[in-house]
């Protein structure tokens, strides 16, 4: 009788019993355009996609706190909290939404966020910050989709280890919604041409940006700028799933692998 074969996971992959991820989505102060985005329902796909049950799941879904709409502030920092004093390998924080600047500093609205005094009433970016520095996560990462969030790279200073950081700038997609969760899913579900067996932040994070540079070559609307900048800092030690395309170039729906190669691509 022969004894089926364990794969060993990645060593980029989270430990998940030893991991925990907070996925928040707000469609707060995003009424007025409700047919351009739903940061609600994509994160609930990037979460079915991080939890998969299969060997390339990121994380288990007993330790991924899904947030959807939270009302208060509370909710969210007692949830990272909780995750926080948990993990001892990595320790995600995920935010879509919207981005208030205050001050310098980043507040991500949640329901009962007023847009007039977002400081007092929305989640601050510097507590979210203190937490996590505080956690005994060897491999913190923040990931962002929300307006502002360029302001996250000059926080997290003086923590070690510095929290893995990819986030979407402001949209230059506008008026139409950038397209950064929809692609970073697409990417862990479809894979990567050409990728590493490990989809780490690094390969993502290019990945993203190949497909903005192959959506560009396929708009003609002059009312729609070029796709906007993917901010990275580290990465490469955090791996967000296996690549379904791995060994096969020419799988469907694969994202490409770097925006040279659609450059490439579309000059022949």
């Amino acid at each position: 009788m022969t004894v089926p074969q364990v794969q060993p996971r990645h060593a980029l992959l989270p430990d998940r019993e030893r991991s925990r991820a907070v996925l928040v989505g707000s469609s707060a102060g995003l009424r007025h355009w409700p047919s351009l985005r739903h940061p609600e329902e994509l994160t609930a796909r990037l979460a079915q996609a991080l939890t998969s049950r299969g060997p390339s799941g990121a994380f288990h879904w007993k330790n991924t706190t899904l947030l959807l709409g939270p009302e208060r502030p509370a909710d969210v920092l007692d949830a990272l909290r909780h995750a926080a004093e948990a993990a001892s390998d990595v320790l995600l924080f995920w935010y879509a939404g919207r981005g208030f600047t205050r001050e310098g500093g980043l507040v991500f609205g949640v329901m009962d966020t007023d847009p007039q005094h977002p400081a007092d009433t929305g989640v601050d970016l510097d507590a979210v910050a203190e937490i996590m520095s505080i956690s005994q996560a060897a491999r913190p990462a923040v990931i962002l989709d929300c307006d502002h969030a360029a302001v996250a790279t000059t926080r997290f200073t003086g923590t070690a280890p510095a929290p893995s950081l990819m986030a979407a700038e402001t949209s230059s997609f506008w008026p139409m919604a950038d397209p950064f969760t929809e692609t970073l899913v697409d990417g862990l579900t479809d894979g990567v041409q050409e990728g590493p067996e490990a989809l780490d932040l690094v390969t993502l994070h290019n990945a993203i940006e190949a497909a903005y540079t192959r959506t560009r070559y396929y708009v003609e609307n002059e009312h729609i700028g070029a796709p906007s900048h993917v901010l990275l800092r580290g990465g490469r030690e955090l791996a967000l799933g296996i690549n379904p395309a791995f060994g096969l170039p020419n799988r469907s729906g694969a994202l490409p692998s770097h925006p040279d190669v659609v450059d490439a691509q579309e000059s022949w």
